[in-house]
């Protein structure tokens, strides 16, 4: 699970608080205090486990500790070491993403007394946002998962970069899905779809995961081998996005999907099923109903340049919301309310 504390000093100085070693390429936060360190006017220290896997990913301008009592909620030297960090440096924000970061530092502060900040990212689990004055959720939806009158709604961003615009020429329909092997990706439901599409399409899975073998095992059974690839882990994902015909997403549930927000800059058209943050921003052509994967599809690749004139609509409408430095605006504004 991934979580984060972000503290903020006076004086512009903050201190990132990062209690997981980390995923992959999908920690919004790491990009979060990247974007705030190109601010020359702040300082930022990042607090994190020992051997974290993100720490190739921030950057020179950020302040690195490591901590290394062991990461669980019961461990009382974890509290110690942590209650420690917070007492001998003058915090006067934190700001902590996800339940168990949030949980850990709101016991500590019931003796530290500092101004606390939760992000929720998504809309499950979570009882601990409902008892922290200042919240912040990355979705609508994500929002009425938590039990309060005020909750400040911030999405997650990107920071787009340029890539080389290639000319493709596909003889076939080609589909991108591309995320963590987890039965809550839905990749299983989506291959079983891919065995009733009518139209010529293949399917290429962009990840790794536990569910491997069972999607592997998923593949040979409705003998899609020809149709649907998994592919392992890619680095360049907005070069895929860009190169193929269609994004598809077939989540269970989602925060705030990292992979919509690169579509956005990247991609000619993404679909997705209607979980947290797709429903705030796709129009319902670009929705899912019911998880009726196949008929979409076929739907799509039969009037295909009319979703990519509603996609287009989109893009317009959201790419500026959606830049990173505009998040991190939002989040600085939030935080000079709190300290008010």
């Amino acid at each position: 699970m991934r979580k984060l504390i972000l503290l903020l000093r006076k004086f512009n100085e903050y201190l990132s608080f990062i209690s997981s070693t980390g995923l992959g390429r999908g920690e919004f936060y790491i990009d979060l205090v990247n974007e705030m360190s190109l601010n020359k006017d702040f300082k930022i220290t990042l607090l994190v486990p020992v051997n974290a896997k993100f720490l190739p990913r921030v950057s020179k301008d950020i302040n690195i500790i490591e901590y290394k009592s062991k990461d669980t909620r019961t461990n009382p030297f974890l509290y110690i070491e942590l209650f420690n960090i917070f007492k001998n440096n003058r915090f006067d924000i934190v700001h902590t993403h996800f339940a168990k970061a949030s949980e850990l530092f709101f016991k500590l502060n019931k003796i530290l007394r500092l101004k606390h900040i939760a992000t929720k990212h998504n809309p499950r689990k979570g009882k601990i946002f409902n008892k922290i004055k200042y919240v912040t959720a990355v979705s609508i939806d994500v929002s009425k998962s938590i039990k309060k009158d005020e909750v400040k709604v911030i999405y997650n961003g990107v920071s787009p970069i340029e890539i080389e615009k290639k000319q493709t020429s596909n003889d076939i329909f080609t589909l991108s899905a591309i995320g963590r092997l987890d039965k809550i990706k839905g990749f299983d439901k989506l291959i079983k779809e891919m065995s009733k599409v009518q139209n010529r399409c293949v399917l290429n899975i962009i990840g790794d995961g536990e569910e491997y073998n069972n999607l592997s095992n998923l593949i040979k059974k409705y003998k899609l081998e020809d149709r649907v690839k998994l592919a392992g882990f890619k680095e360049n994902i907005p070069e895929i996005l860009a190169q193929s015909d269609m994004v598809i997403m077939t989540s269970l549930s989602e925060g705030f999907s990292l992979v919509m927000l690169e579509s956005i800059f990247y991609a000619k058209l993404f679909v997705s099923t209607k979980v947290s943050g797709c429903k705030d921003i796709l129009s319902s052509k670009l929705l899912i109903e019911d998880f009726e994967i196949a008929s979409k599809i076929d739907d799509i690749i039969l009037n295909y340049d009319e979703y990519i004139l509603e996609f287009e609509e989109i893009k317009h409408k959201y790419q500026s919301l959606f830049m990173l430095k505009n998040i991190s605006d939002e989040y600085i504004k939030y935080y000079k309310y709190v300290l008010l």
